[in-house]
């Protein structure tokens, strides 16, 4: 019986990493054709009635119900600013160098993890922590005069699913994953209808192949979410995080074939690098854990 959770976990988890590539793949495409704006709230929007009926059958009548209001507040303020970090830098820089960065956020999160979860890092952690920390500098190359935002973009993203993960892990203790899912994607799309009436000129006018992109972006993103859901039920937390590494090589490959896209020689080294300490950080988890 193990065998065969473990088994529908790795599934759930290597098909939301496929969702999770699509996501960015549609984000560049319709970068060049609509605002980030109007990218935000129609995946908000559209993602919203796969989720619904998802809490509606994981929870029946509960399937808004949430004990933490406090702590879904952050998961909505951080969700909401890392994905439109995350989707600033998709549409601006490669996508294997987008992707490094948003998935280097396990690294923020054992940097923050004595601060906001009184938790201990032992030195094998510390030392992955500040080898990655050298594997983002070579992936962004802050010293070069060419530095841009997308660059800073995708580090605050980072950052910002760093601080996510740290509530979930919070929410995670008394409220379901379905239930949040769906408050943080409803908020989202109500947050965006906000900013669209303060400066109406920024939704642009989609029709044909972009709304098409747009619905398939919202259905995407919904089945992501419900697939990392399921994979946690089924995964210790520390496989599903090292799983989804696998994203990193995979954008680069669709970034090259794609939209033609190079990464250079010190952006695959400090990739590699990213990638390494990210793993090393989540055996160590496993370890403690298991102790």
């Amino acid at each position: 019986m193990d065998n065969y959770k473990t088994v529908i976990g790795i599934i759930c988890t290597l098909t939301a990493v496929v969702f999770g590539l699509i996501t960015g793949m549609l984000v560049k495409k319709v970068g060049t054709d609509v605002t980030v704006i109007t990218t935000l709230f129609y995946r908000f929007l559209f993602s919203i009635p796969l989720l619904l009926i998802f809490a509606i059958i994981a929870r029946r009548a509960k399937f808004l119900q949430i004990n933490q209001k406090r702590t879904l507040f952050l998961r909505i303020l951080f969700g909401f600013s890392g994905i439109t970090f995350w989707f600033l830098a998709v549409r601006a820089m490669p996508l294997g160098q987008a992707t490094t960065l948003f998935q280097s956020s396990v690294i923020f999160v054992t940097l923050l993890s004595p601060i906001l979860l009184n938790e201990t890092v032992g030195r094998f952690r510390w030392t992955a922590v500040i080898t990655g920390l050298i594997g983002i500098i070579i992936v962004t190359n802050p010293f070069s005069a060419n530095i841009s935002f997308s660059v800073i973009y995708g580090i605050l993203a980072a950052f910002s699913g760093a601080i996510l993960a740290i509530t979930l892990r919070h929410l995670g203790r008394s409220d379901s994953p379905s239930s949040i899912a769906l408050w943080y994607n409803f908020s989202g799309a109500v947050i965006m209808a906000a900013v669209i009436l303060i400066i109406p000129h920024q939704l642009s006018r989609i029709s044909g192949q972009i709304l098409l992109d747009l619905i398939l972006l919202g259905i995407v993103a919904s089945v992501l979410q419900i697939f990392f859901t399921t994979a946690y039920k089924y995964l210790d937390a520390v496989v599903v995080s090292s799983l989804r590494y696998i994203q990193i090589p995979l954008a680069a490959i669709a970034g090259y074939l794609l939209f033609s896209e190079n990464m250079s020689l010190n952006q695959i080294v400090g990739a590699l690098i990213v990638i390494s300490s990210c793993l090393v950080i989540a055996w160590r988890e496993f370890v403690r854990t298991k102790k």
